[in-house]
């Protein structure tokens, strides 16, 4: 079985690579900083819309570009855990795919007996994913999200509407490992998507902060967790869940980021955040 992971790297960070590891610059046709690694700007593309699609520049990338058995996505601060229930590593060590088998040996054992591989489920206590993306978003690109299915995927639009409006978890981090037929229609799927909602709210978009230009990575976010549910349902997908890894090897760094999430979470919770980009902060 041949497998390649992409790890999505956007900054200058140690590239962590291996047999069965891949590192991916994203954003690379517009990046600044050129990190010495694989670019998502090569073959078929959509890496100058990094800013507003994050990892999804990748995603796009593997689906478009790369032929292999199976297929996952990576970040470079974050991997999955297959061995242990440790969700942060603080030291990178040379067996650190040993420690947490991520190794071609394991993957592919667990792909004999799953379709996929996700994150575990992140839960929102007394939320929907609707109700949460109308705290921390701007919800009628939601409301778009949910047309653009009815309209496209009509099969699909209960199921979307119960997971979207009556389910409090979802899978995060846009990260996974599958077959690459399968990682295919879900790309052909979540892209058909997310570009009809490109079309009604790009230009609102643009006017936003770096934050919530973020939009078509956040919509994937519940959007996976619609099309795991419908294929569920419709073909009993298979489904193996671990633990996200956050890789922090700097204290500084960790305490800045908890800051930074424990900040945007605050504002959030008192009306500011997802405004304060219209009142020029």
């Amino acid at each position: 079985m041949k497998i390649k992971i992409f790890t999505c790297y956007h900054r200058a960070s140690p590239i962590i690579k291996s047999d069965v590891v891949e590192s991916i610059q994203v954003g690379k046709a517009i990046a600044k900083e050129n990190l010495g690694i694989m670019g998502d700007d090569e073959g078929d593309n959509i890496s100058m819309k990094n800013p507003y699609y994050n990892e999804l520049t990748a995603t796009y990338w593997i689906w478009k570009n790369v032929k292999a058995d199976a297929v996952g996505l990576f970040h470079y601060r974050r991997f999955f855990n297959f061995k242990t229930l440790d969700t942060k590593c603080r030291k990178i060590m040379p067996s650190f795919f040993e420690n947490y088998g991520i190794t071609k040996e394991n993957i592919a054992k667990l792909l004999s007996k799953y379709d996929i591989v996700l994150p575990n489920k992140t839960g929102i206590v007394k939320e929907s994913l609707y109700e949460c993306y109308q705290r921390e978003h701007i919800i009628s690109d939601m409301d778009y999200a949910l047309e653009a299915i009815e309209e496209k995927y009509p099969g699909m639009a209960k199921i979307a509407e119960k997971v979207v409006r009556h389910n409090s978890q979802t899978y995060c981090a846009n990260m996974l490992i599958a077959s690459k037929k399968l990682f295919d229609e879900y790309a052909h799927w979540l892209f058909d998507v997310l570009f009809e909602v490109e079309g009604h709210i790009q230009r609102n978009v643009l006017g936003r902060d770096s934050y919530q230009r973020r939009a078509y990575g956040f919509l994937a976010e519940r959007m996976m967790t619609v099309f795991i549910e419908y294929k569920k349902q419709t073909s009993g997908l298979k489904i193996k869940e671990v633990p996200i890894l956050f890789l922090e090897d700097k204290m500084s760094k960790w305490c800045a980021y908890l800051i930074r999430r424990f900040r945007r979470k605050f504002l959030t919770a008192i009306g500011l955040e997802k405004e304060h980009w219209k009142m020029g902060w």
